[in-house]
């Protein structure tokens, strides 16, 4: 296992070991490098191949099964946003759907019907599609990342998937790719792939949130240790403060942790983002009740529950004076109105020198057009 040095071996063939009970791929995929790859690194896992995912035991489509999957449609399209609020101007690869380390707040939970782990081996399309879309946008800053419907690194040990992608896109010097992840699974690509085309992005909460909310995750401490390493390899990092949850025992910990980014050169911090906690009444209906939900919430314009207009502001103001005093760098809301925006930081993000090159319109052609 090339890519991998003997303690990590160890350490992902257990981890993956106790995470999964079957894996089964399409036999379109079934020899591919990446598959072979996952049955090297976990060959205790039992592995069967399949004509088709709806092959899958109707007892195995459950969260403990791994299922590896052909190209399917497009795999690449804008960050679906949200209706009447402003989006981030990110482009998803759509390479995992689902993960099972137990968020409690994931929206995935309110419209999964198909439950195995899954993940999309062939990236050729995306990776060309990747490419069209950096070369109608020279000049202007293309963002993707693979984190939109599951963990981005939580399964790359496994498949090292990244790797490939990152291969495929290295002659668009204005593509950046960001990893997104609650794991610290960064050890497998430092050194081996472009820092320039890559960026480490780290969701983090309290640790005592965390360890109720996030049981599966890596916690928090380890993530920011895992972020130290990626800066110390040259690598540039991003933290996202995504759903922050008010509370009287969160407040200072949230204080905290934004403290904790001073240890971080600023021209090392690719971006930061941050976005209070809202869901669809359909993820309501399926959480059991949680304490961060017995707050007051509020159906806003896109039909998702959040916080009230002045108390997201709140949160969001003091956040950001706590960021300011240890870092300069570029700070943004995720799925946020311009109203918020406007009062948050004074101006939509357009207005704003520091986030303009990150929220430049770009061009985005339909799937099929001539590439």
């Amino acid at each position: 296992m090339s890519f991998l040095n003997s303690s990590d071996e160890l350490r992902y063939r257990s981890y993956y070991t106790r995470s999964f009970d079957h894996f089964y791929a399409e036999e379109s995929v079934a020899e591919h490098p990446a598959v072979l790859r996952a049955r090297e690194v976990a060959p205790d896992i039992p592995f069967e191949m399949l004509r088709s995912r709806e092959e899958v035991p109707a007892e195995h489509r459950r969260a403990r099964t791994l299922l590896a999957v052909g190209g399917r449609g497009n795999a690449v399209g804008r960050c679906p946003g949200t209706r009447g609020h402003i989006c981030c101007n990110y482009l998803t690869v759509d390479l995992y759907t689902g993960c099972n380390l137990g968020c409690s707040y994931c929206i995935m939970q309110s419209y999964l019907n198909f439950s195995p782990i899954t993940v999309r081996i062939d990236t050729q399309d995306s990776v060309a599609r990747l490419g069209h879309i950096a070369r109608l946008n020279a000049g202007r800053l293309v963002r993707a990342g693979t984190g939109e419907t599951g963990d981005s690194l939580w399964l790359d040990p496994l498949f090292n998937i990244s790797a490939e992608i990152l291969e495929g896109i290295r002659e668009y010097p204005n593509l950046v790719l960001e990893l997104k992840t609650k794991t610290d699974f960064v050890d497998h690509l430092l050194g081996k792939v472009d820092p320039a085309q890559v960026v480490f992005g780290f969701s983090l909460n309290p640790t005592q949130f965390a360890e109720v909310e996030e049981p599966a995750t890596v916690p928090p401490a380890l993530r920011l240790a895992a972020a130290e390493r990626s800066v110390q390899a040259g690598y540039r990092v991003a933290f996202h403060f995504d759903p922050i949850v008010r509370s009287a025992a969160t407040a200072e910990a949230y204080a905290q942790l934004c403290t904790e980014l001073g240890r971080f050169p600023s021209e090392q911090i690719a971006w930061i983002s941050m976005g209070t906690i809202r869901y669809p009444k359909e993820l309501r209906d399926a959480l059991p009740d949680r304490p961060y939900l017995l707050d007051e919430f509020v159906p806003a314009r896109d039909g998702k529950y959040r916080y009230l207009q002045r108390d997201r502001v709140e949160l969001y103001r003091a956040m950001l004076k706590q960021l300011r005093a240890v870092t300069s760098a570029p700070v943004y809301l995720c799925m946020e109105s311009d109203v918020v925006w406007r009062r948050v930081f004074g101006g939509e993000p357009q207005e704003l020198p520091e986030l303009r090159r990150l929220f430049e319109d770009l061009e985005v052609p339909s799937v099929g057009e001539a590439q």
